[in-house]
């Protein structure tokens, strides 16, 4: 269960913003989560003590002290996901200081909002890794990785992901609709095949060579620009 806490010395809105991140996190995210509420720092430096705090929803003024300045102090938990709101943006002045994941200004909070300051933060507490994706192969969902991929290719609008840790998986798909879904790391390097990048080990005329020892062709006619594009992959990465 997540657990949530909000300070804010404005006992009102603790309430109202408890009812909206408990309302977003079961229609948005499917998700139960456990919130407290304090109206001042030193309860809730006591509280974080001895407990695990995964959002932090913090007013940044609480009994006229600047609760920014009171979390880069005493709250460098980089665990701890801390979600800034503020009646007065203008004290914000050292948020670049700040351990913030996200900032509200409560005049503006919409469901929208909310649930975007939510969504960064539950993806940073849970550590979701950005590469994974479900791709389907007929009746079958399966869980993999694009950093698993080391190339694709095209065959009647199918294509086949060749993956480094497990079997291939052949899905229905042209290869221009799948590309559009890749991280920068491929490489369309053949009207056939992708290839992922970071398991190119060397490439000569007319192909590049993998991790398996397998050949990609480049076509001649496009060897020169393709190689540039690798080429600058690598300077840049």
């Amino acid at each position: 269960m997540i657990s949530i806490v909000i300070c804010d010395d404005e006992l009102s809105y603790q309430e109202i913003i408890a009812c909206k991140i408990k309302q977003c996190m079961q229609t948005k995210f499917e998700m139960d989560c456990n919130i407290v509420c304090f109206d001042r720092l030193s309860d809730l430096k006591k509280y974080a003590e001895t407990n695990k705090i995964d959002i932090l929803f913090l007013d940044i003024m609480v009994d006229d002290e600047n609760a920014m300045d009171w979390s880069i102090n005493n709250f460098q938990n980089k665990y701890t996901q801390i979600v800034f709101m503020t009646s007065f943006p203008q004290c914000a002045y050292n948020i670049s200081e700040a351990n913030c994941c996200y900032y509200l200004v409560k005049s503006r909070l919409t469901e929208e909002t909310l649930t975007k300051a939510l969504q960064r933060a539950l993806q940073k507490t849970t550590k979701k890794d950005p590469n994974l994706t479900i791709v389907k192969s007929g009746s079958k969902n399966y869980t993999i990785n694009f950093q698993d991929i080391q190339y694709i290719e095209t065959f009647n609008n199918n294509i086949t992901l060749h993956l480094q840790s497990k079997e291939d998986i052949t899905i229905y798909s042209t290869l221009k609709e799948y590309e559009a879904t890749l991280p920068p790391n491929f490489l369309r390097c053949h009207k056939c095949y992708m290839i992922n990048m970071n398991h190119i080990i060397g490439y000569e005329p007319h192909k590049f060579i993998i991790s398996t020892g397998e050949t990609i062709p480049v076509p001649p006619k496009k060897y020169k620009n393709i190689i540039k594009s690798y080429e600058n992959y690598l300077i840049n990465l």
